[in-house]
């Protein structure tokens, strides 16, 4: 079934044509299956590898300044493994209002992709640490540049 559907946003187009597909993807054998998981494994890599590059952009030689990375959705582990190792925290499953509070509170904005990422999106935090209250753990972003967002955090005894 093809759907006929008329959009009406920025990126406006005349006519889209939409397939929609439930199916899943089989393969025969198990050289297959490791073909595919490591074509995805490289293009994982080959995006993480945009973001420390662009880390290896701003943050020259010889400069102590830490990089970090909020996302909405998971990483997975070598993903992490990989930025860790080059000095980026990242952080992973991050609410979309937060964001929007980050993004107020440190300059910064979010893109979809790491294609667009560049030294005008990033946003600059002079701390950047993970607490942990009760069973919780929260992470604090302190001495932003000119916040428009703050966030204050009361704790106290629950009796």
């Amino acid at each position: 079934m093809i759907e006929k559907m008329e959009m009406h946003h920025e990126t406006d187009m005349d006519t889209t044509l939409v397939r929609e597909v439930n199916s899943g993807l089989f393969y025969k054998t198990a050289a297959e299956r490791e073909k595919l998981l490591a074509a995805e494994r490289e293009f994982i890599t080959r995006r993480v590898k945009k973001i420390i590059d662009l880390k290896k952009e701003v943050c020259k030689d010889g400069e102590n300044k830490g990089f970090v990375i909020i996302n909405q959705k998971g990483i997975d582990p070598p993903s992490l493994d990989l930025l860790a190792s080059e000095g980026i925290l990242a952080l992973r499953r991050a609410k979309r209002r937060n964001m929007e509070r980050l993004q107020l509170a440190v300059g910064g904005e979010a893109v979809n992709s790491v294609d667009d990422l560049t030294p005008d999106v990033l946003g600059y935090a002079g701390l950047i640490y993970e607490h942990t209250l009760g069973e919780d753990k929260y992470t604090f972003v302190e001495n932003c540049r000119d916040p428009k967002s703050v966030t204050l955090l009361i704790k106290g005894p629950n009796k």
